[in-house]
């Protein structure tokens, strides 16, 4: 599944489930998370830096994720990682289990992503990345 930060339909819908008139409630992937959850089915989340529908990079991208990547960067600070490695935390903390497929070669990406795998984001952490990502909480 695409599953980035900036583009989380599979986990937003989730968390504003039943609230009318808000775009992020509208279930579109028929309740796969929960299901693969229910059966130890493990997602795999590719694209884990697109900002959208292949929309190009969030980190980085001030002009459109200012809150975000300041967030990010507070975060990849205390934790002694780079953005790439707070944006893969954010995946990996997830319940759900979720595996990033990263498409990369590039051996300092693949070393950044999997210092993130490691990084124990608290709720409060992860919900303020979220939040500054443009989802809602109820």
């Amino acid at each position: 599944m695409q599953l980035s930060i900036t583009h989380a339909p599979l986990i937003a819908q989730g968390v504003a489930a039943n609230m009318a008139g808000l775009d992020q409630s509208i279930s579109r992937d028929v309740g796969l998370l929960d299901y693969s959850r229910l059966s130890d089915m493990m997602l795999q989340a590719w694209s884990p830096f697109q900002k959208g529908f292949f929309d190009g990079v969030f980190l980085g991208d001030r002009e459109n994720f200012a809150e975000l990547n300041d967030a990010i960067d507070e975060l990849a600070e205390t934790y002694g990682v780079t953005p790439t490695g707070i944006a893969v935390a954010w995946i990996t903390r997830h319940p759900a289990n979720i595996q990033v497929v990263l498409g990369t070669t590039k051996p300092n990406r693949v070393t950044d992503a999997a210092a993130g795998s490691s990084v124990p984001l608290t709720r409060h952490e992860w919900y303020r990345l979220f939040t500054a990502a443009g989802h809602v909480l109820p």
